[in-house]
């Protein structure tokens, strides 16, 4: 590596003289000359000459002997020769004879060395460089006095750039493979990370197929402590057969031996007896006295075989004097077997009869006691009852005769009949009394105590509703307004509502007045002889809170649901048996008292004509075409209203002979009435007992008791909790 430009010092002055600080020039900064490289480009300044310090040598080539005693005080080790034995490296080392800390002692420095120390260190300050460690600040400054000590000496000039420019080349050639080795650092640091990944993931798989094989193995280790057993097992059975076969050749050599002397036995016997058989030929054709040796024996020989004989006789008589013959036995036993199967028979028969016996004598106990019911039933009505009346002598009153007659009461109960009779009477009576009856009203005027709907000037016709009309117009009214009120926290007054449904219906003003007019006319005439319009007449009037209707048909919706699924569960198809239709109402009412709850039981029985029977439930919930209803429900709703009465006269007895009352006080009643009561239920009692909302019961004044138990007996109140 060549430099273009090489930056020169200026030359050291001959005289001391002229080696005076006010000749030297003050740091301007690298104003002096300049070099540039060929392989990096980059350009290089230097320092003016003249910013040196005073009193150094500048002189081209001169060098001075520093330190001054260092010629004379050491030796070269190239001029060393060594001695007999010993070793180059010995002489190579060896060290200067002066001290290191002698050197500098009294001699000053070069002139031209300290100049180019101290401008190093003016550079490194310049630059900011570190003290220590590789940087390119540092070999940049380093380099400039380099450059300056090259120039200076002209003779080892061109061994010292030839020096500079291998080391310049050598830096360039590193710096150039780093460059070069960075993006196979980045590939490196990448191929390691997927390496690393790939190495995870085959650890993992490893992992997972290590759980697999320690399962496997767990597995076979079970397969193998199973069979293990198995073959423990089989092997007990193998030495247990082997003791058995054992024991049967012991007992088959026994056979085999005790044959073989019986075989031997029978032979002798056979010798023998063919023996007596020649001698008894023999002893027959000579004289008998001949051979008396051989009498002797045949007489020792028979008396031994029949000693024989008796023995084994009496052996057989021993052994086989208990057994029964194979043909009496097989005939015995299916005797005894055809014998346990009719015994079975007739034990499931007999099961069978128990169960019909024990089942026809609770159907007989019943009927002892249905019996006895209905006999003093009999002779309750006997001494208590009046006679069946005549329903057919009816048919002379009633408008259309007999015919009439027949058609209304066809398949009526007695109580039905009455009904009947009552209604056409009313009827008649109303045809009789419409002779009276103004055609026209006259309008009460927009004063404000008169009802929103009845507010009219002038006459208005009189329709002269019936109480079928009515009753219609009634059910209408009550469908209309609880689709108007859903979803509202708070509904529209039934007066209001009244003159909302007829506007509604009818868009003249006339129209609208001569409707409201009579079914106010209508209402008055029929309230005390149908529960319906009575109640509709009073929440309308303002006598009785809306909430006793929707609170009627709340309850009847939920018991009548409570029933459904009672007779889903029992799967009774919708006739519920007497015991249950008592039970359920046990369960919807529980603050009933058991006599209240046979009442109810017994309008349901006599309203369906059932009489113990089963309940169709279904059809107590009905009502005709007039909106009445059957005894089952108005028994349910007097209980009902004479609760309610019940519940306000025990708060009238728990607030005393006070004449006025806060709400305090009557806060105090409830709960000494009724303890299990909640706070939201005393709220809203409280406020209809005051007229307030139950968010303002603060704001309520002090209220006479009579009113305030008049408002409870007219609301929609009722017992929460158990009677104290």
């Amino acid at each position: 590596m060549a430099a273009q430009r090489v930056a020169k010092l200026p030359p050291l002055a001959v005289g001391a003289s002229d080696m005076s600080p006010r000749a030297m020039k003050g740091y301007e900064g690298l104003t002096g000359p300049s070099y540039q490289l060929v392989s990096t480009g980059s350009k290089y300044s230097l320092p003016s000459p003249g910013v040196l310090q005073p009193y150094v040598d500048t002189r081209s080539g001169a060098l001075d002997a520093w330190p001054a005693h260092a010629a004379g005080q050491t030796t070269s080790s190239t001029a060393l020769v060594p001695h007999a034995g010993a070793s180059v490296k010995s002489y190579s080392s060896r060290k200067p004879v002066v001290k290191e800390e002698d050197t500098g002692k009294g001699v000053p420095k070069p002139k031209f060395l300290d100049q180019l120390e101290n401008f190093l260190k003016k550079e490194l300050r310049a630059l900011g460089c570190p003290d220590s460690g590789p940087s390119e600040l540092r070999l940049q400054a380093h380099r400039e006095v380099f450059e300056y000590l090259i120039e200076d000496f002209k003779t080892y000039k061109p061994l010292l750039s030839s020096i500079k420019n291998e080391y310049e080349t050598m830096l360039a050639h590193l710096r150039q493979q780093i460059r070069d080795l960075e993006p196979l650092k980045s590939m490196l640091v990448t191929v390691s990370e997927q390496c690393d990944q790939k190495i995870l993931k085959i650890r993992e798989q490893e992992k997972q197929e290590m759980v697999d094989l320690r399962r496997e193995n767990t597995g076979l280790y079970r397969k193998i402590m199973g069979m293990s057993e198995q073959q423990q097992n089989l092997q007990a059975q193998v030495n247990k057969l082997r003791e058995e076969l054992s024991e049967q050749y012991l007992r088959y050599r026994d056979e085999c031996d005790a044959r073989k002397l019986l075989v031997s036995d029978i032979n002798d016997l056979r010798y023998q007896a063919e023996d007596l058989q020649k001698a008894a030929s023999a002893g027959s054709v000579g004289d008998p006295q001949d051979d008396p040796v051989m009498m002797r024996v045949a007489l020792k020989q028979a008396r031994v075989d029949l000693k024989k004989m008796s023995e084994e006789l009496i052996r057989m008589k021993a052994d086989y004097g208990d057994v029964v013959p194979r043909r009496d036995f097989e005939m015995l036993e299916a005797k005894h077997n055809a014998l346990l199967e009719t015994e079975g028979v007739l034990r499931d028969q007999f099961s069978k009869l128990q169960q019909e016996h024990d089942t026809l004598l609770e159907v007989h106990k019943q009927v002892l006691q249905q019996r006895d019911e209905f006999y003093t039933q009999s002779e309750t009505l006997r001494r208590s009852a009046t006679p069946r009346p005549d329903w057919d002598k009816c048919g002379e009153v009633v408008d259309g005769g007999s015919e009439r007659w027949a058609e209304l009461t066809k398949e009526s109960t007695s109580d039905q009949k009455m009904d009947i009779l009552l209604q056409e009477l009313q009827t008649m009576k109303d045809a009789a009394s419409d002779k009276d009856i103004p055609e026209f009203f006259e309008g009460r005027g927009f004063k404000p105590d008169v009802p929103a709907y009845l507010r009219y000037e002038g006459q208005v016709r009189n329709r002269k509703l019936a109480k079928r009309d009515l009753a219609i117009v009634i059910k209408d009214v009550w469908r209309e307004k609880a689709a108007h009120d859903a979803g509202k926290a708070k509904p529209t007054k039934l007066e209001n509502y009244l003159l909302m449904y007829l506007e509604k219906r009818f868009n003249l003003e006339p129209l609208v007045a001569e409707w409201g007019y009579n079914i106010h006319d209508a209402c008055t005439r029929f309230h005390q002889s149908e529960n319906s319009i009575n109640l509709f007449f009073s929440i309308l009037k303002g006598e009785t809170d809306e909430g006793i209707y929707h609170q009627q048909i709340d309850v009847l919706s939920r018991l009548l649901s409570h029933f459904a699924q009672k007779d889903v569960t029992l799967g009774t198809q919708g006739n519920l048996p007497k015991e249950e239709f008592s039970a359920g109402l046990v369960e919807f009412f529980p603050l009933k008292e058991p006599e209240s709850v046979q009442v109810l039981v017994q309008a349901a029985e006599d309203e369906l004509d059932t009489q113990g029977g089963p309940i169709p439930f279904k059809q107590l919930f009905t009502e005709d075409d007039e909106g009445r209803t059957g005894p089952f429900i108005n028994r349910l709703r007097d209980q009902t209203k004479s609760e309610r009465e019940a519940y306000v006269d025990d708060i009238q007895a728990a607030l005393g002979d006070v004449s006025d009352v806060v709400v305090e006080d009557v806060r105090k009643a409830f709960l000494t009435a009724d303890p299990e009561i909640d706070q939201p239920e005393i709220d809203m009692f409280l406020g209809r007992a005051f007229g307030v909302d139950k968010d303002k019961l603060e704001k309520a004044k002090q209220t006479h008791t009579t009113k305030v138990l008049q408002r409870l007996r007219t609301g929609n109140i009722h017992r929460v909790g158990k009677k104290p």
